[in-house]
């Protein structure tokens, strides 16, 4: 899609200084953004359609919500006999049953609720017309009505009340409303009979006292707020960062098919501050896209009497108003960075587009997972990135915000809108994304002709598309595979972990005609690293296991008891089989095969293009993404260990020059693991490791950190530049 629009590019006089030029290329593209329609259809009509129509929903949802105002109760019987006595027993339990709650003070309605008039509630008792016979099961099976009674009383006739009865209740499996007019039944049956054993204590002139007495005190459950409130954030923040995404395409991609980006590249000025005025520009049409939806939202919900259903009693305030238009500020920054992130490295408008596509379903699932019971703004999610925007959204809405994870989610997520744009600048206007050809899909599978000494972003990026979902389904499956013999079960699992974290991207290599020894980092290192891997890798997993017992006890585990279990029961099929079988599968393989991947292809596309600090943390996280899943099912407490284990394997990787010594450190803490948890009984006899569930001694922890610092001091000496110029080592990438 081309536009054929024209775009301004005559440059600001150089007579003004800095700040003045930017301000005249932030006024350049906000004129072009603004003045084009499909910026003003999203910015007004979307909303003004919209947000009425979602109204309507809410409002069908919150009085659904409110519950009705009448209950149905139909109970079916046998005999006109048993109707008649059932009805009369009813009648007097009901009037015993609300006697005996009075008398206990029962609250009838959760604290905090407004007033509002009692569910009135209806019986209708009959009895099946059918001249072959009445069958409940079938009725009530069928849905014919709720709750079917079978009475059967001493003499047939006798309706008296105080008479001894013997009953049957009949209701429909897995329904809601069969188990609430049983249970409506049984606690006025129920009060009938201590009504009834009252009346014949009084005629025996004794004091009748029940043994048991029970209050019921209601509370509002905590985490569960209205559900409504759960969805208004995910519609408010996808609404507005939908007015983002035009401008951020036109004003990057549109550039490149208009062939005006060549011209604002030829400037004297930094691609950074260009980037930069295009940003504001961004930022611009995407807040004033969430302050008119936060308008017609404000119209909508009072328009339509929501305000104080939805809002308690004081509705949607100014000051409520405000708060959400800062949330939407902070996140208007955060992914207006994100989409020039993905647009800037778009060849044309349609690449940009199918870009936005997968970040947008990306965008929806925290939105999803927001909505379930018990998230909050908490220890584990404030960092978490569009997820603790739209819990402080709901938080804000349901007035139960706290100062400090706000703190923290706005702080956070402002550092990701500024690490967006930096790789972002790095990426903007780049002779590839300059002069590169559009192409068509089948160009990916093309190979190159030439041999090249290190892959390119996009085929790293590519080979990880393909390595997780095939490490997450290989996982999975193994998973199921829980009665194979161990043994095979090991093989099994270095075989494919060799296929995917080695095999992979050799083939990708190979494919792609790029020099496997450049390709993985695949160089030789000095002779003081190799000591150092070794104390580090021995020196590493107090911590780690410190940090993992720290992410447990902040509630990020999914092990419970019986994961636990099927650890124990692994732990000792281990033991089954000889050690060094479960080192080298479990130990070494994955060691080596890892840093294949992550520091030494990964790192090898990545470095050149993001540069040291940035690619080592970009590796990082996806080398913790990965060891979040587990076979069948996740442990999310591996997150942040993982992570910062990467960020130290990474370092070393490109201090060195080299992913063998990082290999090295990886393979000496997995079989140190592994080792420790295959002689676990061995150690607790020795007093070692006796610390199940609790932390390491400080002795422990105090040696760790030693060989720690230890190690990176080491590794930091052993590549520092020589003094003499003339044998300055160059580090291989």
């Amino acid at each position: 899609m081309t536009d054929s629009r024209p775009s301004s590019t005559n440059p600001p006089p150089a007579s003004l200084s800095a700040p003045r030029q930017e301000a005249v290329f932030i006024r350049k593209e906000l004129r072009e953004t603004l003045r084009d329609r499909r910026t003003l259809v999203t910015l007004l009509a979307m909303p003004l359609l919209l947000y009425p129509l979602l109204g309507m929903v809410f409002r069908f949802l919150a009085i659904q919500q409110a519950g009705p105002e009448k209950v149905l109760h139909r109970i079916a019987v046998s005999t006109d006999q048993e109707a008649t006595w059932l009805a009369n027993a009813l009648k007097e339990g009901d009037r015993a049953y609300n006697q005996m709650r009075l008398a206990a003070g029962e609250s009838t309605k959760p604290p905090g609720e407004a007033p509002k008039p009692g569910t009135e509630v209806e019986l209708r008792l009959f009895v099946p017309q059918n001249d072959g016979g009445v069958d409940l099961r079938s009725l009530i099976a069928g849905g014919g009505a709720d709750v079917g009674v079978r009475a059967k009383l001493p003499e047939p006739g006798d309706t008296k009340l105080f008479q001894q009865a013997d009953l049957q209740l009949i209701r429909a499996e897995g329904s809601v409303t069969s188990r609430n007019a049983t249970l409506y039944v049984q606690e006025r049956l129920r009060a009938l009979n201590i009504a009834v054993a009252q009346h014949w204590a009084e005629q025996a002139e004794r004091d009748f006292q029940l043994p048991i007495r029970e209050r019921v005190d209601m509370v509002a459950p905590k985490g569960q707020g209205n559900v409504i409130l759960g969805v208004l954030p995910l519609v408010l923040l996808l609404m507005t960062v939908t007015g983002g995404v035009y401008p951020a395409i036109d004003l990057t991609a549109g550039e490149r098919e208009r062939d005006t980006l060549e011209t604002l590249m030829s400037l004297p000025v930094s691609r950074a501050r260009l980037l930069f005025a295009k940003y504001v520009a961004v930022v611009t049409v995407t807040l004033l896209t969430g302050l008119v939806n936060l308008i017609v939202m404000a119209l909508t919900v009072y328009s339509l009497q929501l305000d104080r259903t939805l809002f308690g009693d004081a509705g949607l305030t100014l000051g409520l108003a405000v708060r959400l238009l800062a949330v939407l500020l902070v996140f208007s920054l955060f992914y207006s960075a994100v989409l020039l992130l993905l647009t800037s490295s778009a060849r044309s408008f349609k690449e940009a587009q199918a870009y936005l596509i997968p970040l947008m379903l990306l965008s929806i699932t925290p939105g999803l997972v927001t909505l379930m019971p018990g998230w909050r703004l908490s220890t584990m999610t404030m960092a978490l990135p569009l997820m603790n925007m739209l819990l402080l959204a709901k938080e804000l809405l349901e007035g139960t915000a706290t100062l400090f994870p706000a703190l923290v989610a706005v702080v956070t997520t402002l550092v990701y809108a500024g690490a967006s744009l930096l790789i972002a600048a790095r990426i903007f206007g780049t002779d590839a994304v300059m002069t590169g050809s559009r192409g068509a899909w089948t160009d990916l599978f093309d190979r190159p002709k030439t041999f090249t000494p290190r892959p390119t972003m996009g085929q790293v990026f590519t080979t990880l598309a393909l390595t997780y979902p095939a490490y997450f389904f290989v996982s999975g499956i193994l998973g199921r595979f829980g009665d194979m013999p161990i043994a095979v079960r090991l093989a099994v699992s270095g075989l494919f972990t060799i296929l995917l974290f080695a095999g992979l991207p050799v083939v990708a290599l190979l494919w792609q005609r790029v020099a496997l020894p450049s390709g993985l980092r695949l160089h030789d290192a000095p002779p003081l690293v190799w000591p150092a891997a070794v104390v580090l890798g021995l020196s590493t997993w107090p911590w780690v296991y410190e940090i993992v017992l720290l992410m447990q006890s902040a509630g990020l585990q999914a092990l419970g008891a019986d994961k636990i279990a099927q650890v124990e029961t692994l732990l000792a099929q281990w033991r089954s089989v000889p050690v060094a079988v479960t080192v080298i599968a479990l130990g070494v393989i994955p060691g080596i095969c890892e840093e294949l991947f992550f520091r030494g292809f990964f790192l090898a596309g990545l470095r050149p293009r993001l540069g040291v600090w940035p690619a080592i943390l970009v590796a990082a996280v996806t080398f913790g993404l990965f060891h979040v899943v587990l076979a069948g099912g996740a442990a999310p407490e591996r997150l942040v260990p993982s992570t910062l284990m990467g960020v130290l394997l990474g370092w070393v990787a490109c201090r060195t020059g080299s992913v063998l010594p990082s290999m090295l450190l990886h393979v000496i803490h997995n079989s140190t693991l592994l080792t420790m948890a295959s002689f676990r009984d061995e150690l607790l006899k020795l007093n070692i490791g006796t610390v199940d569930q609790t932390h390491l001694p400080a002795a422990w922890l105090g040696l760790s950190a030693g060989g720690l610092l230890l190690g990176v001091l080491t590794v930091s000496w052993a590549t520092r530049p020589s003094p003499k110029p003339a044998e300055l080592a160059t580090v291989p990438l």
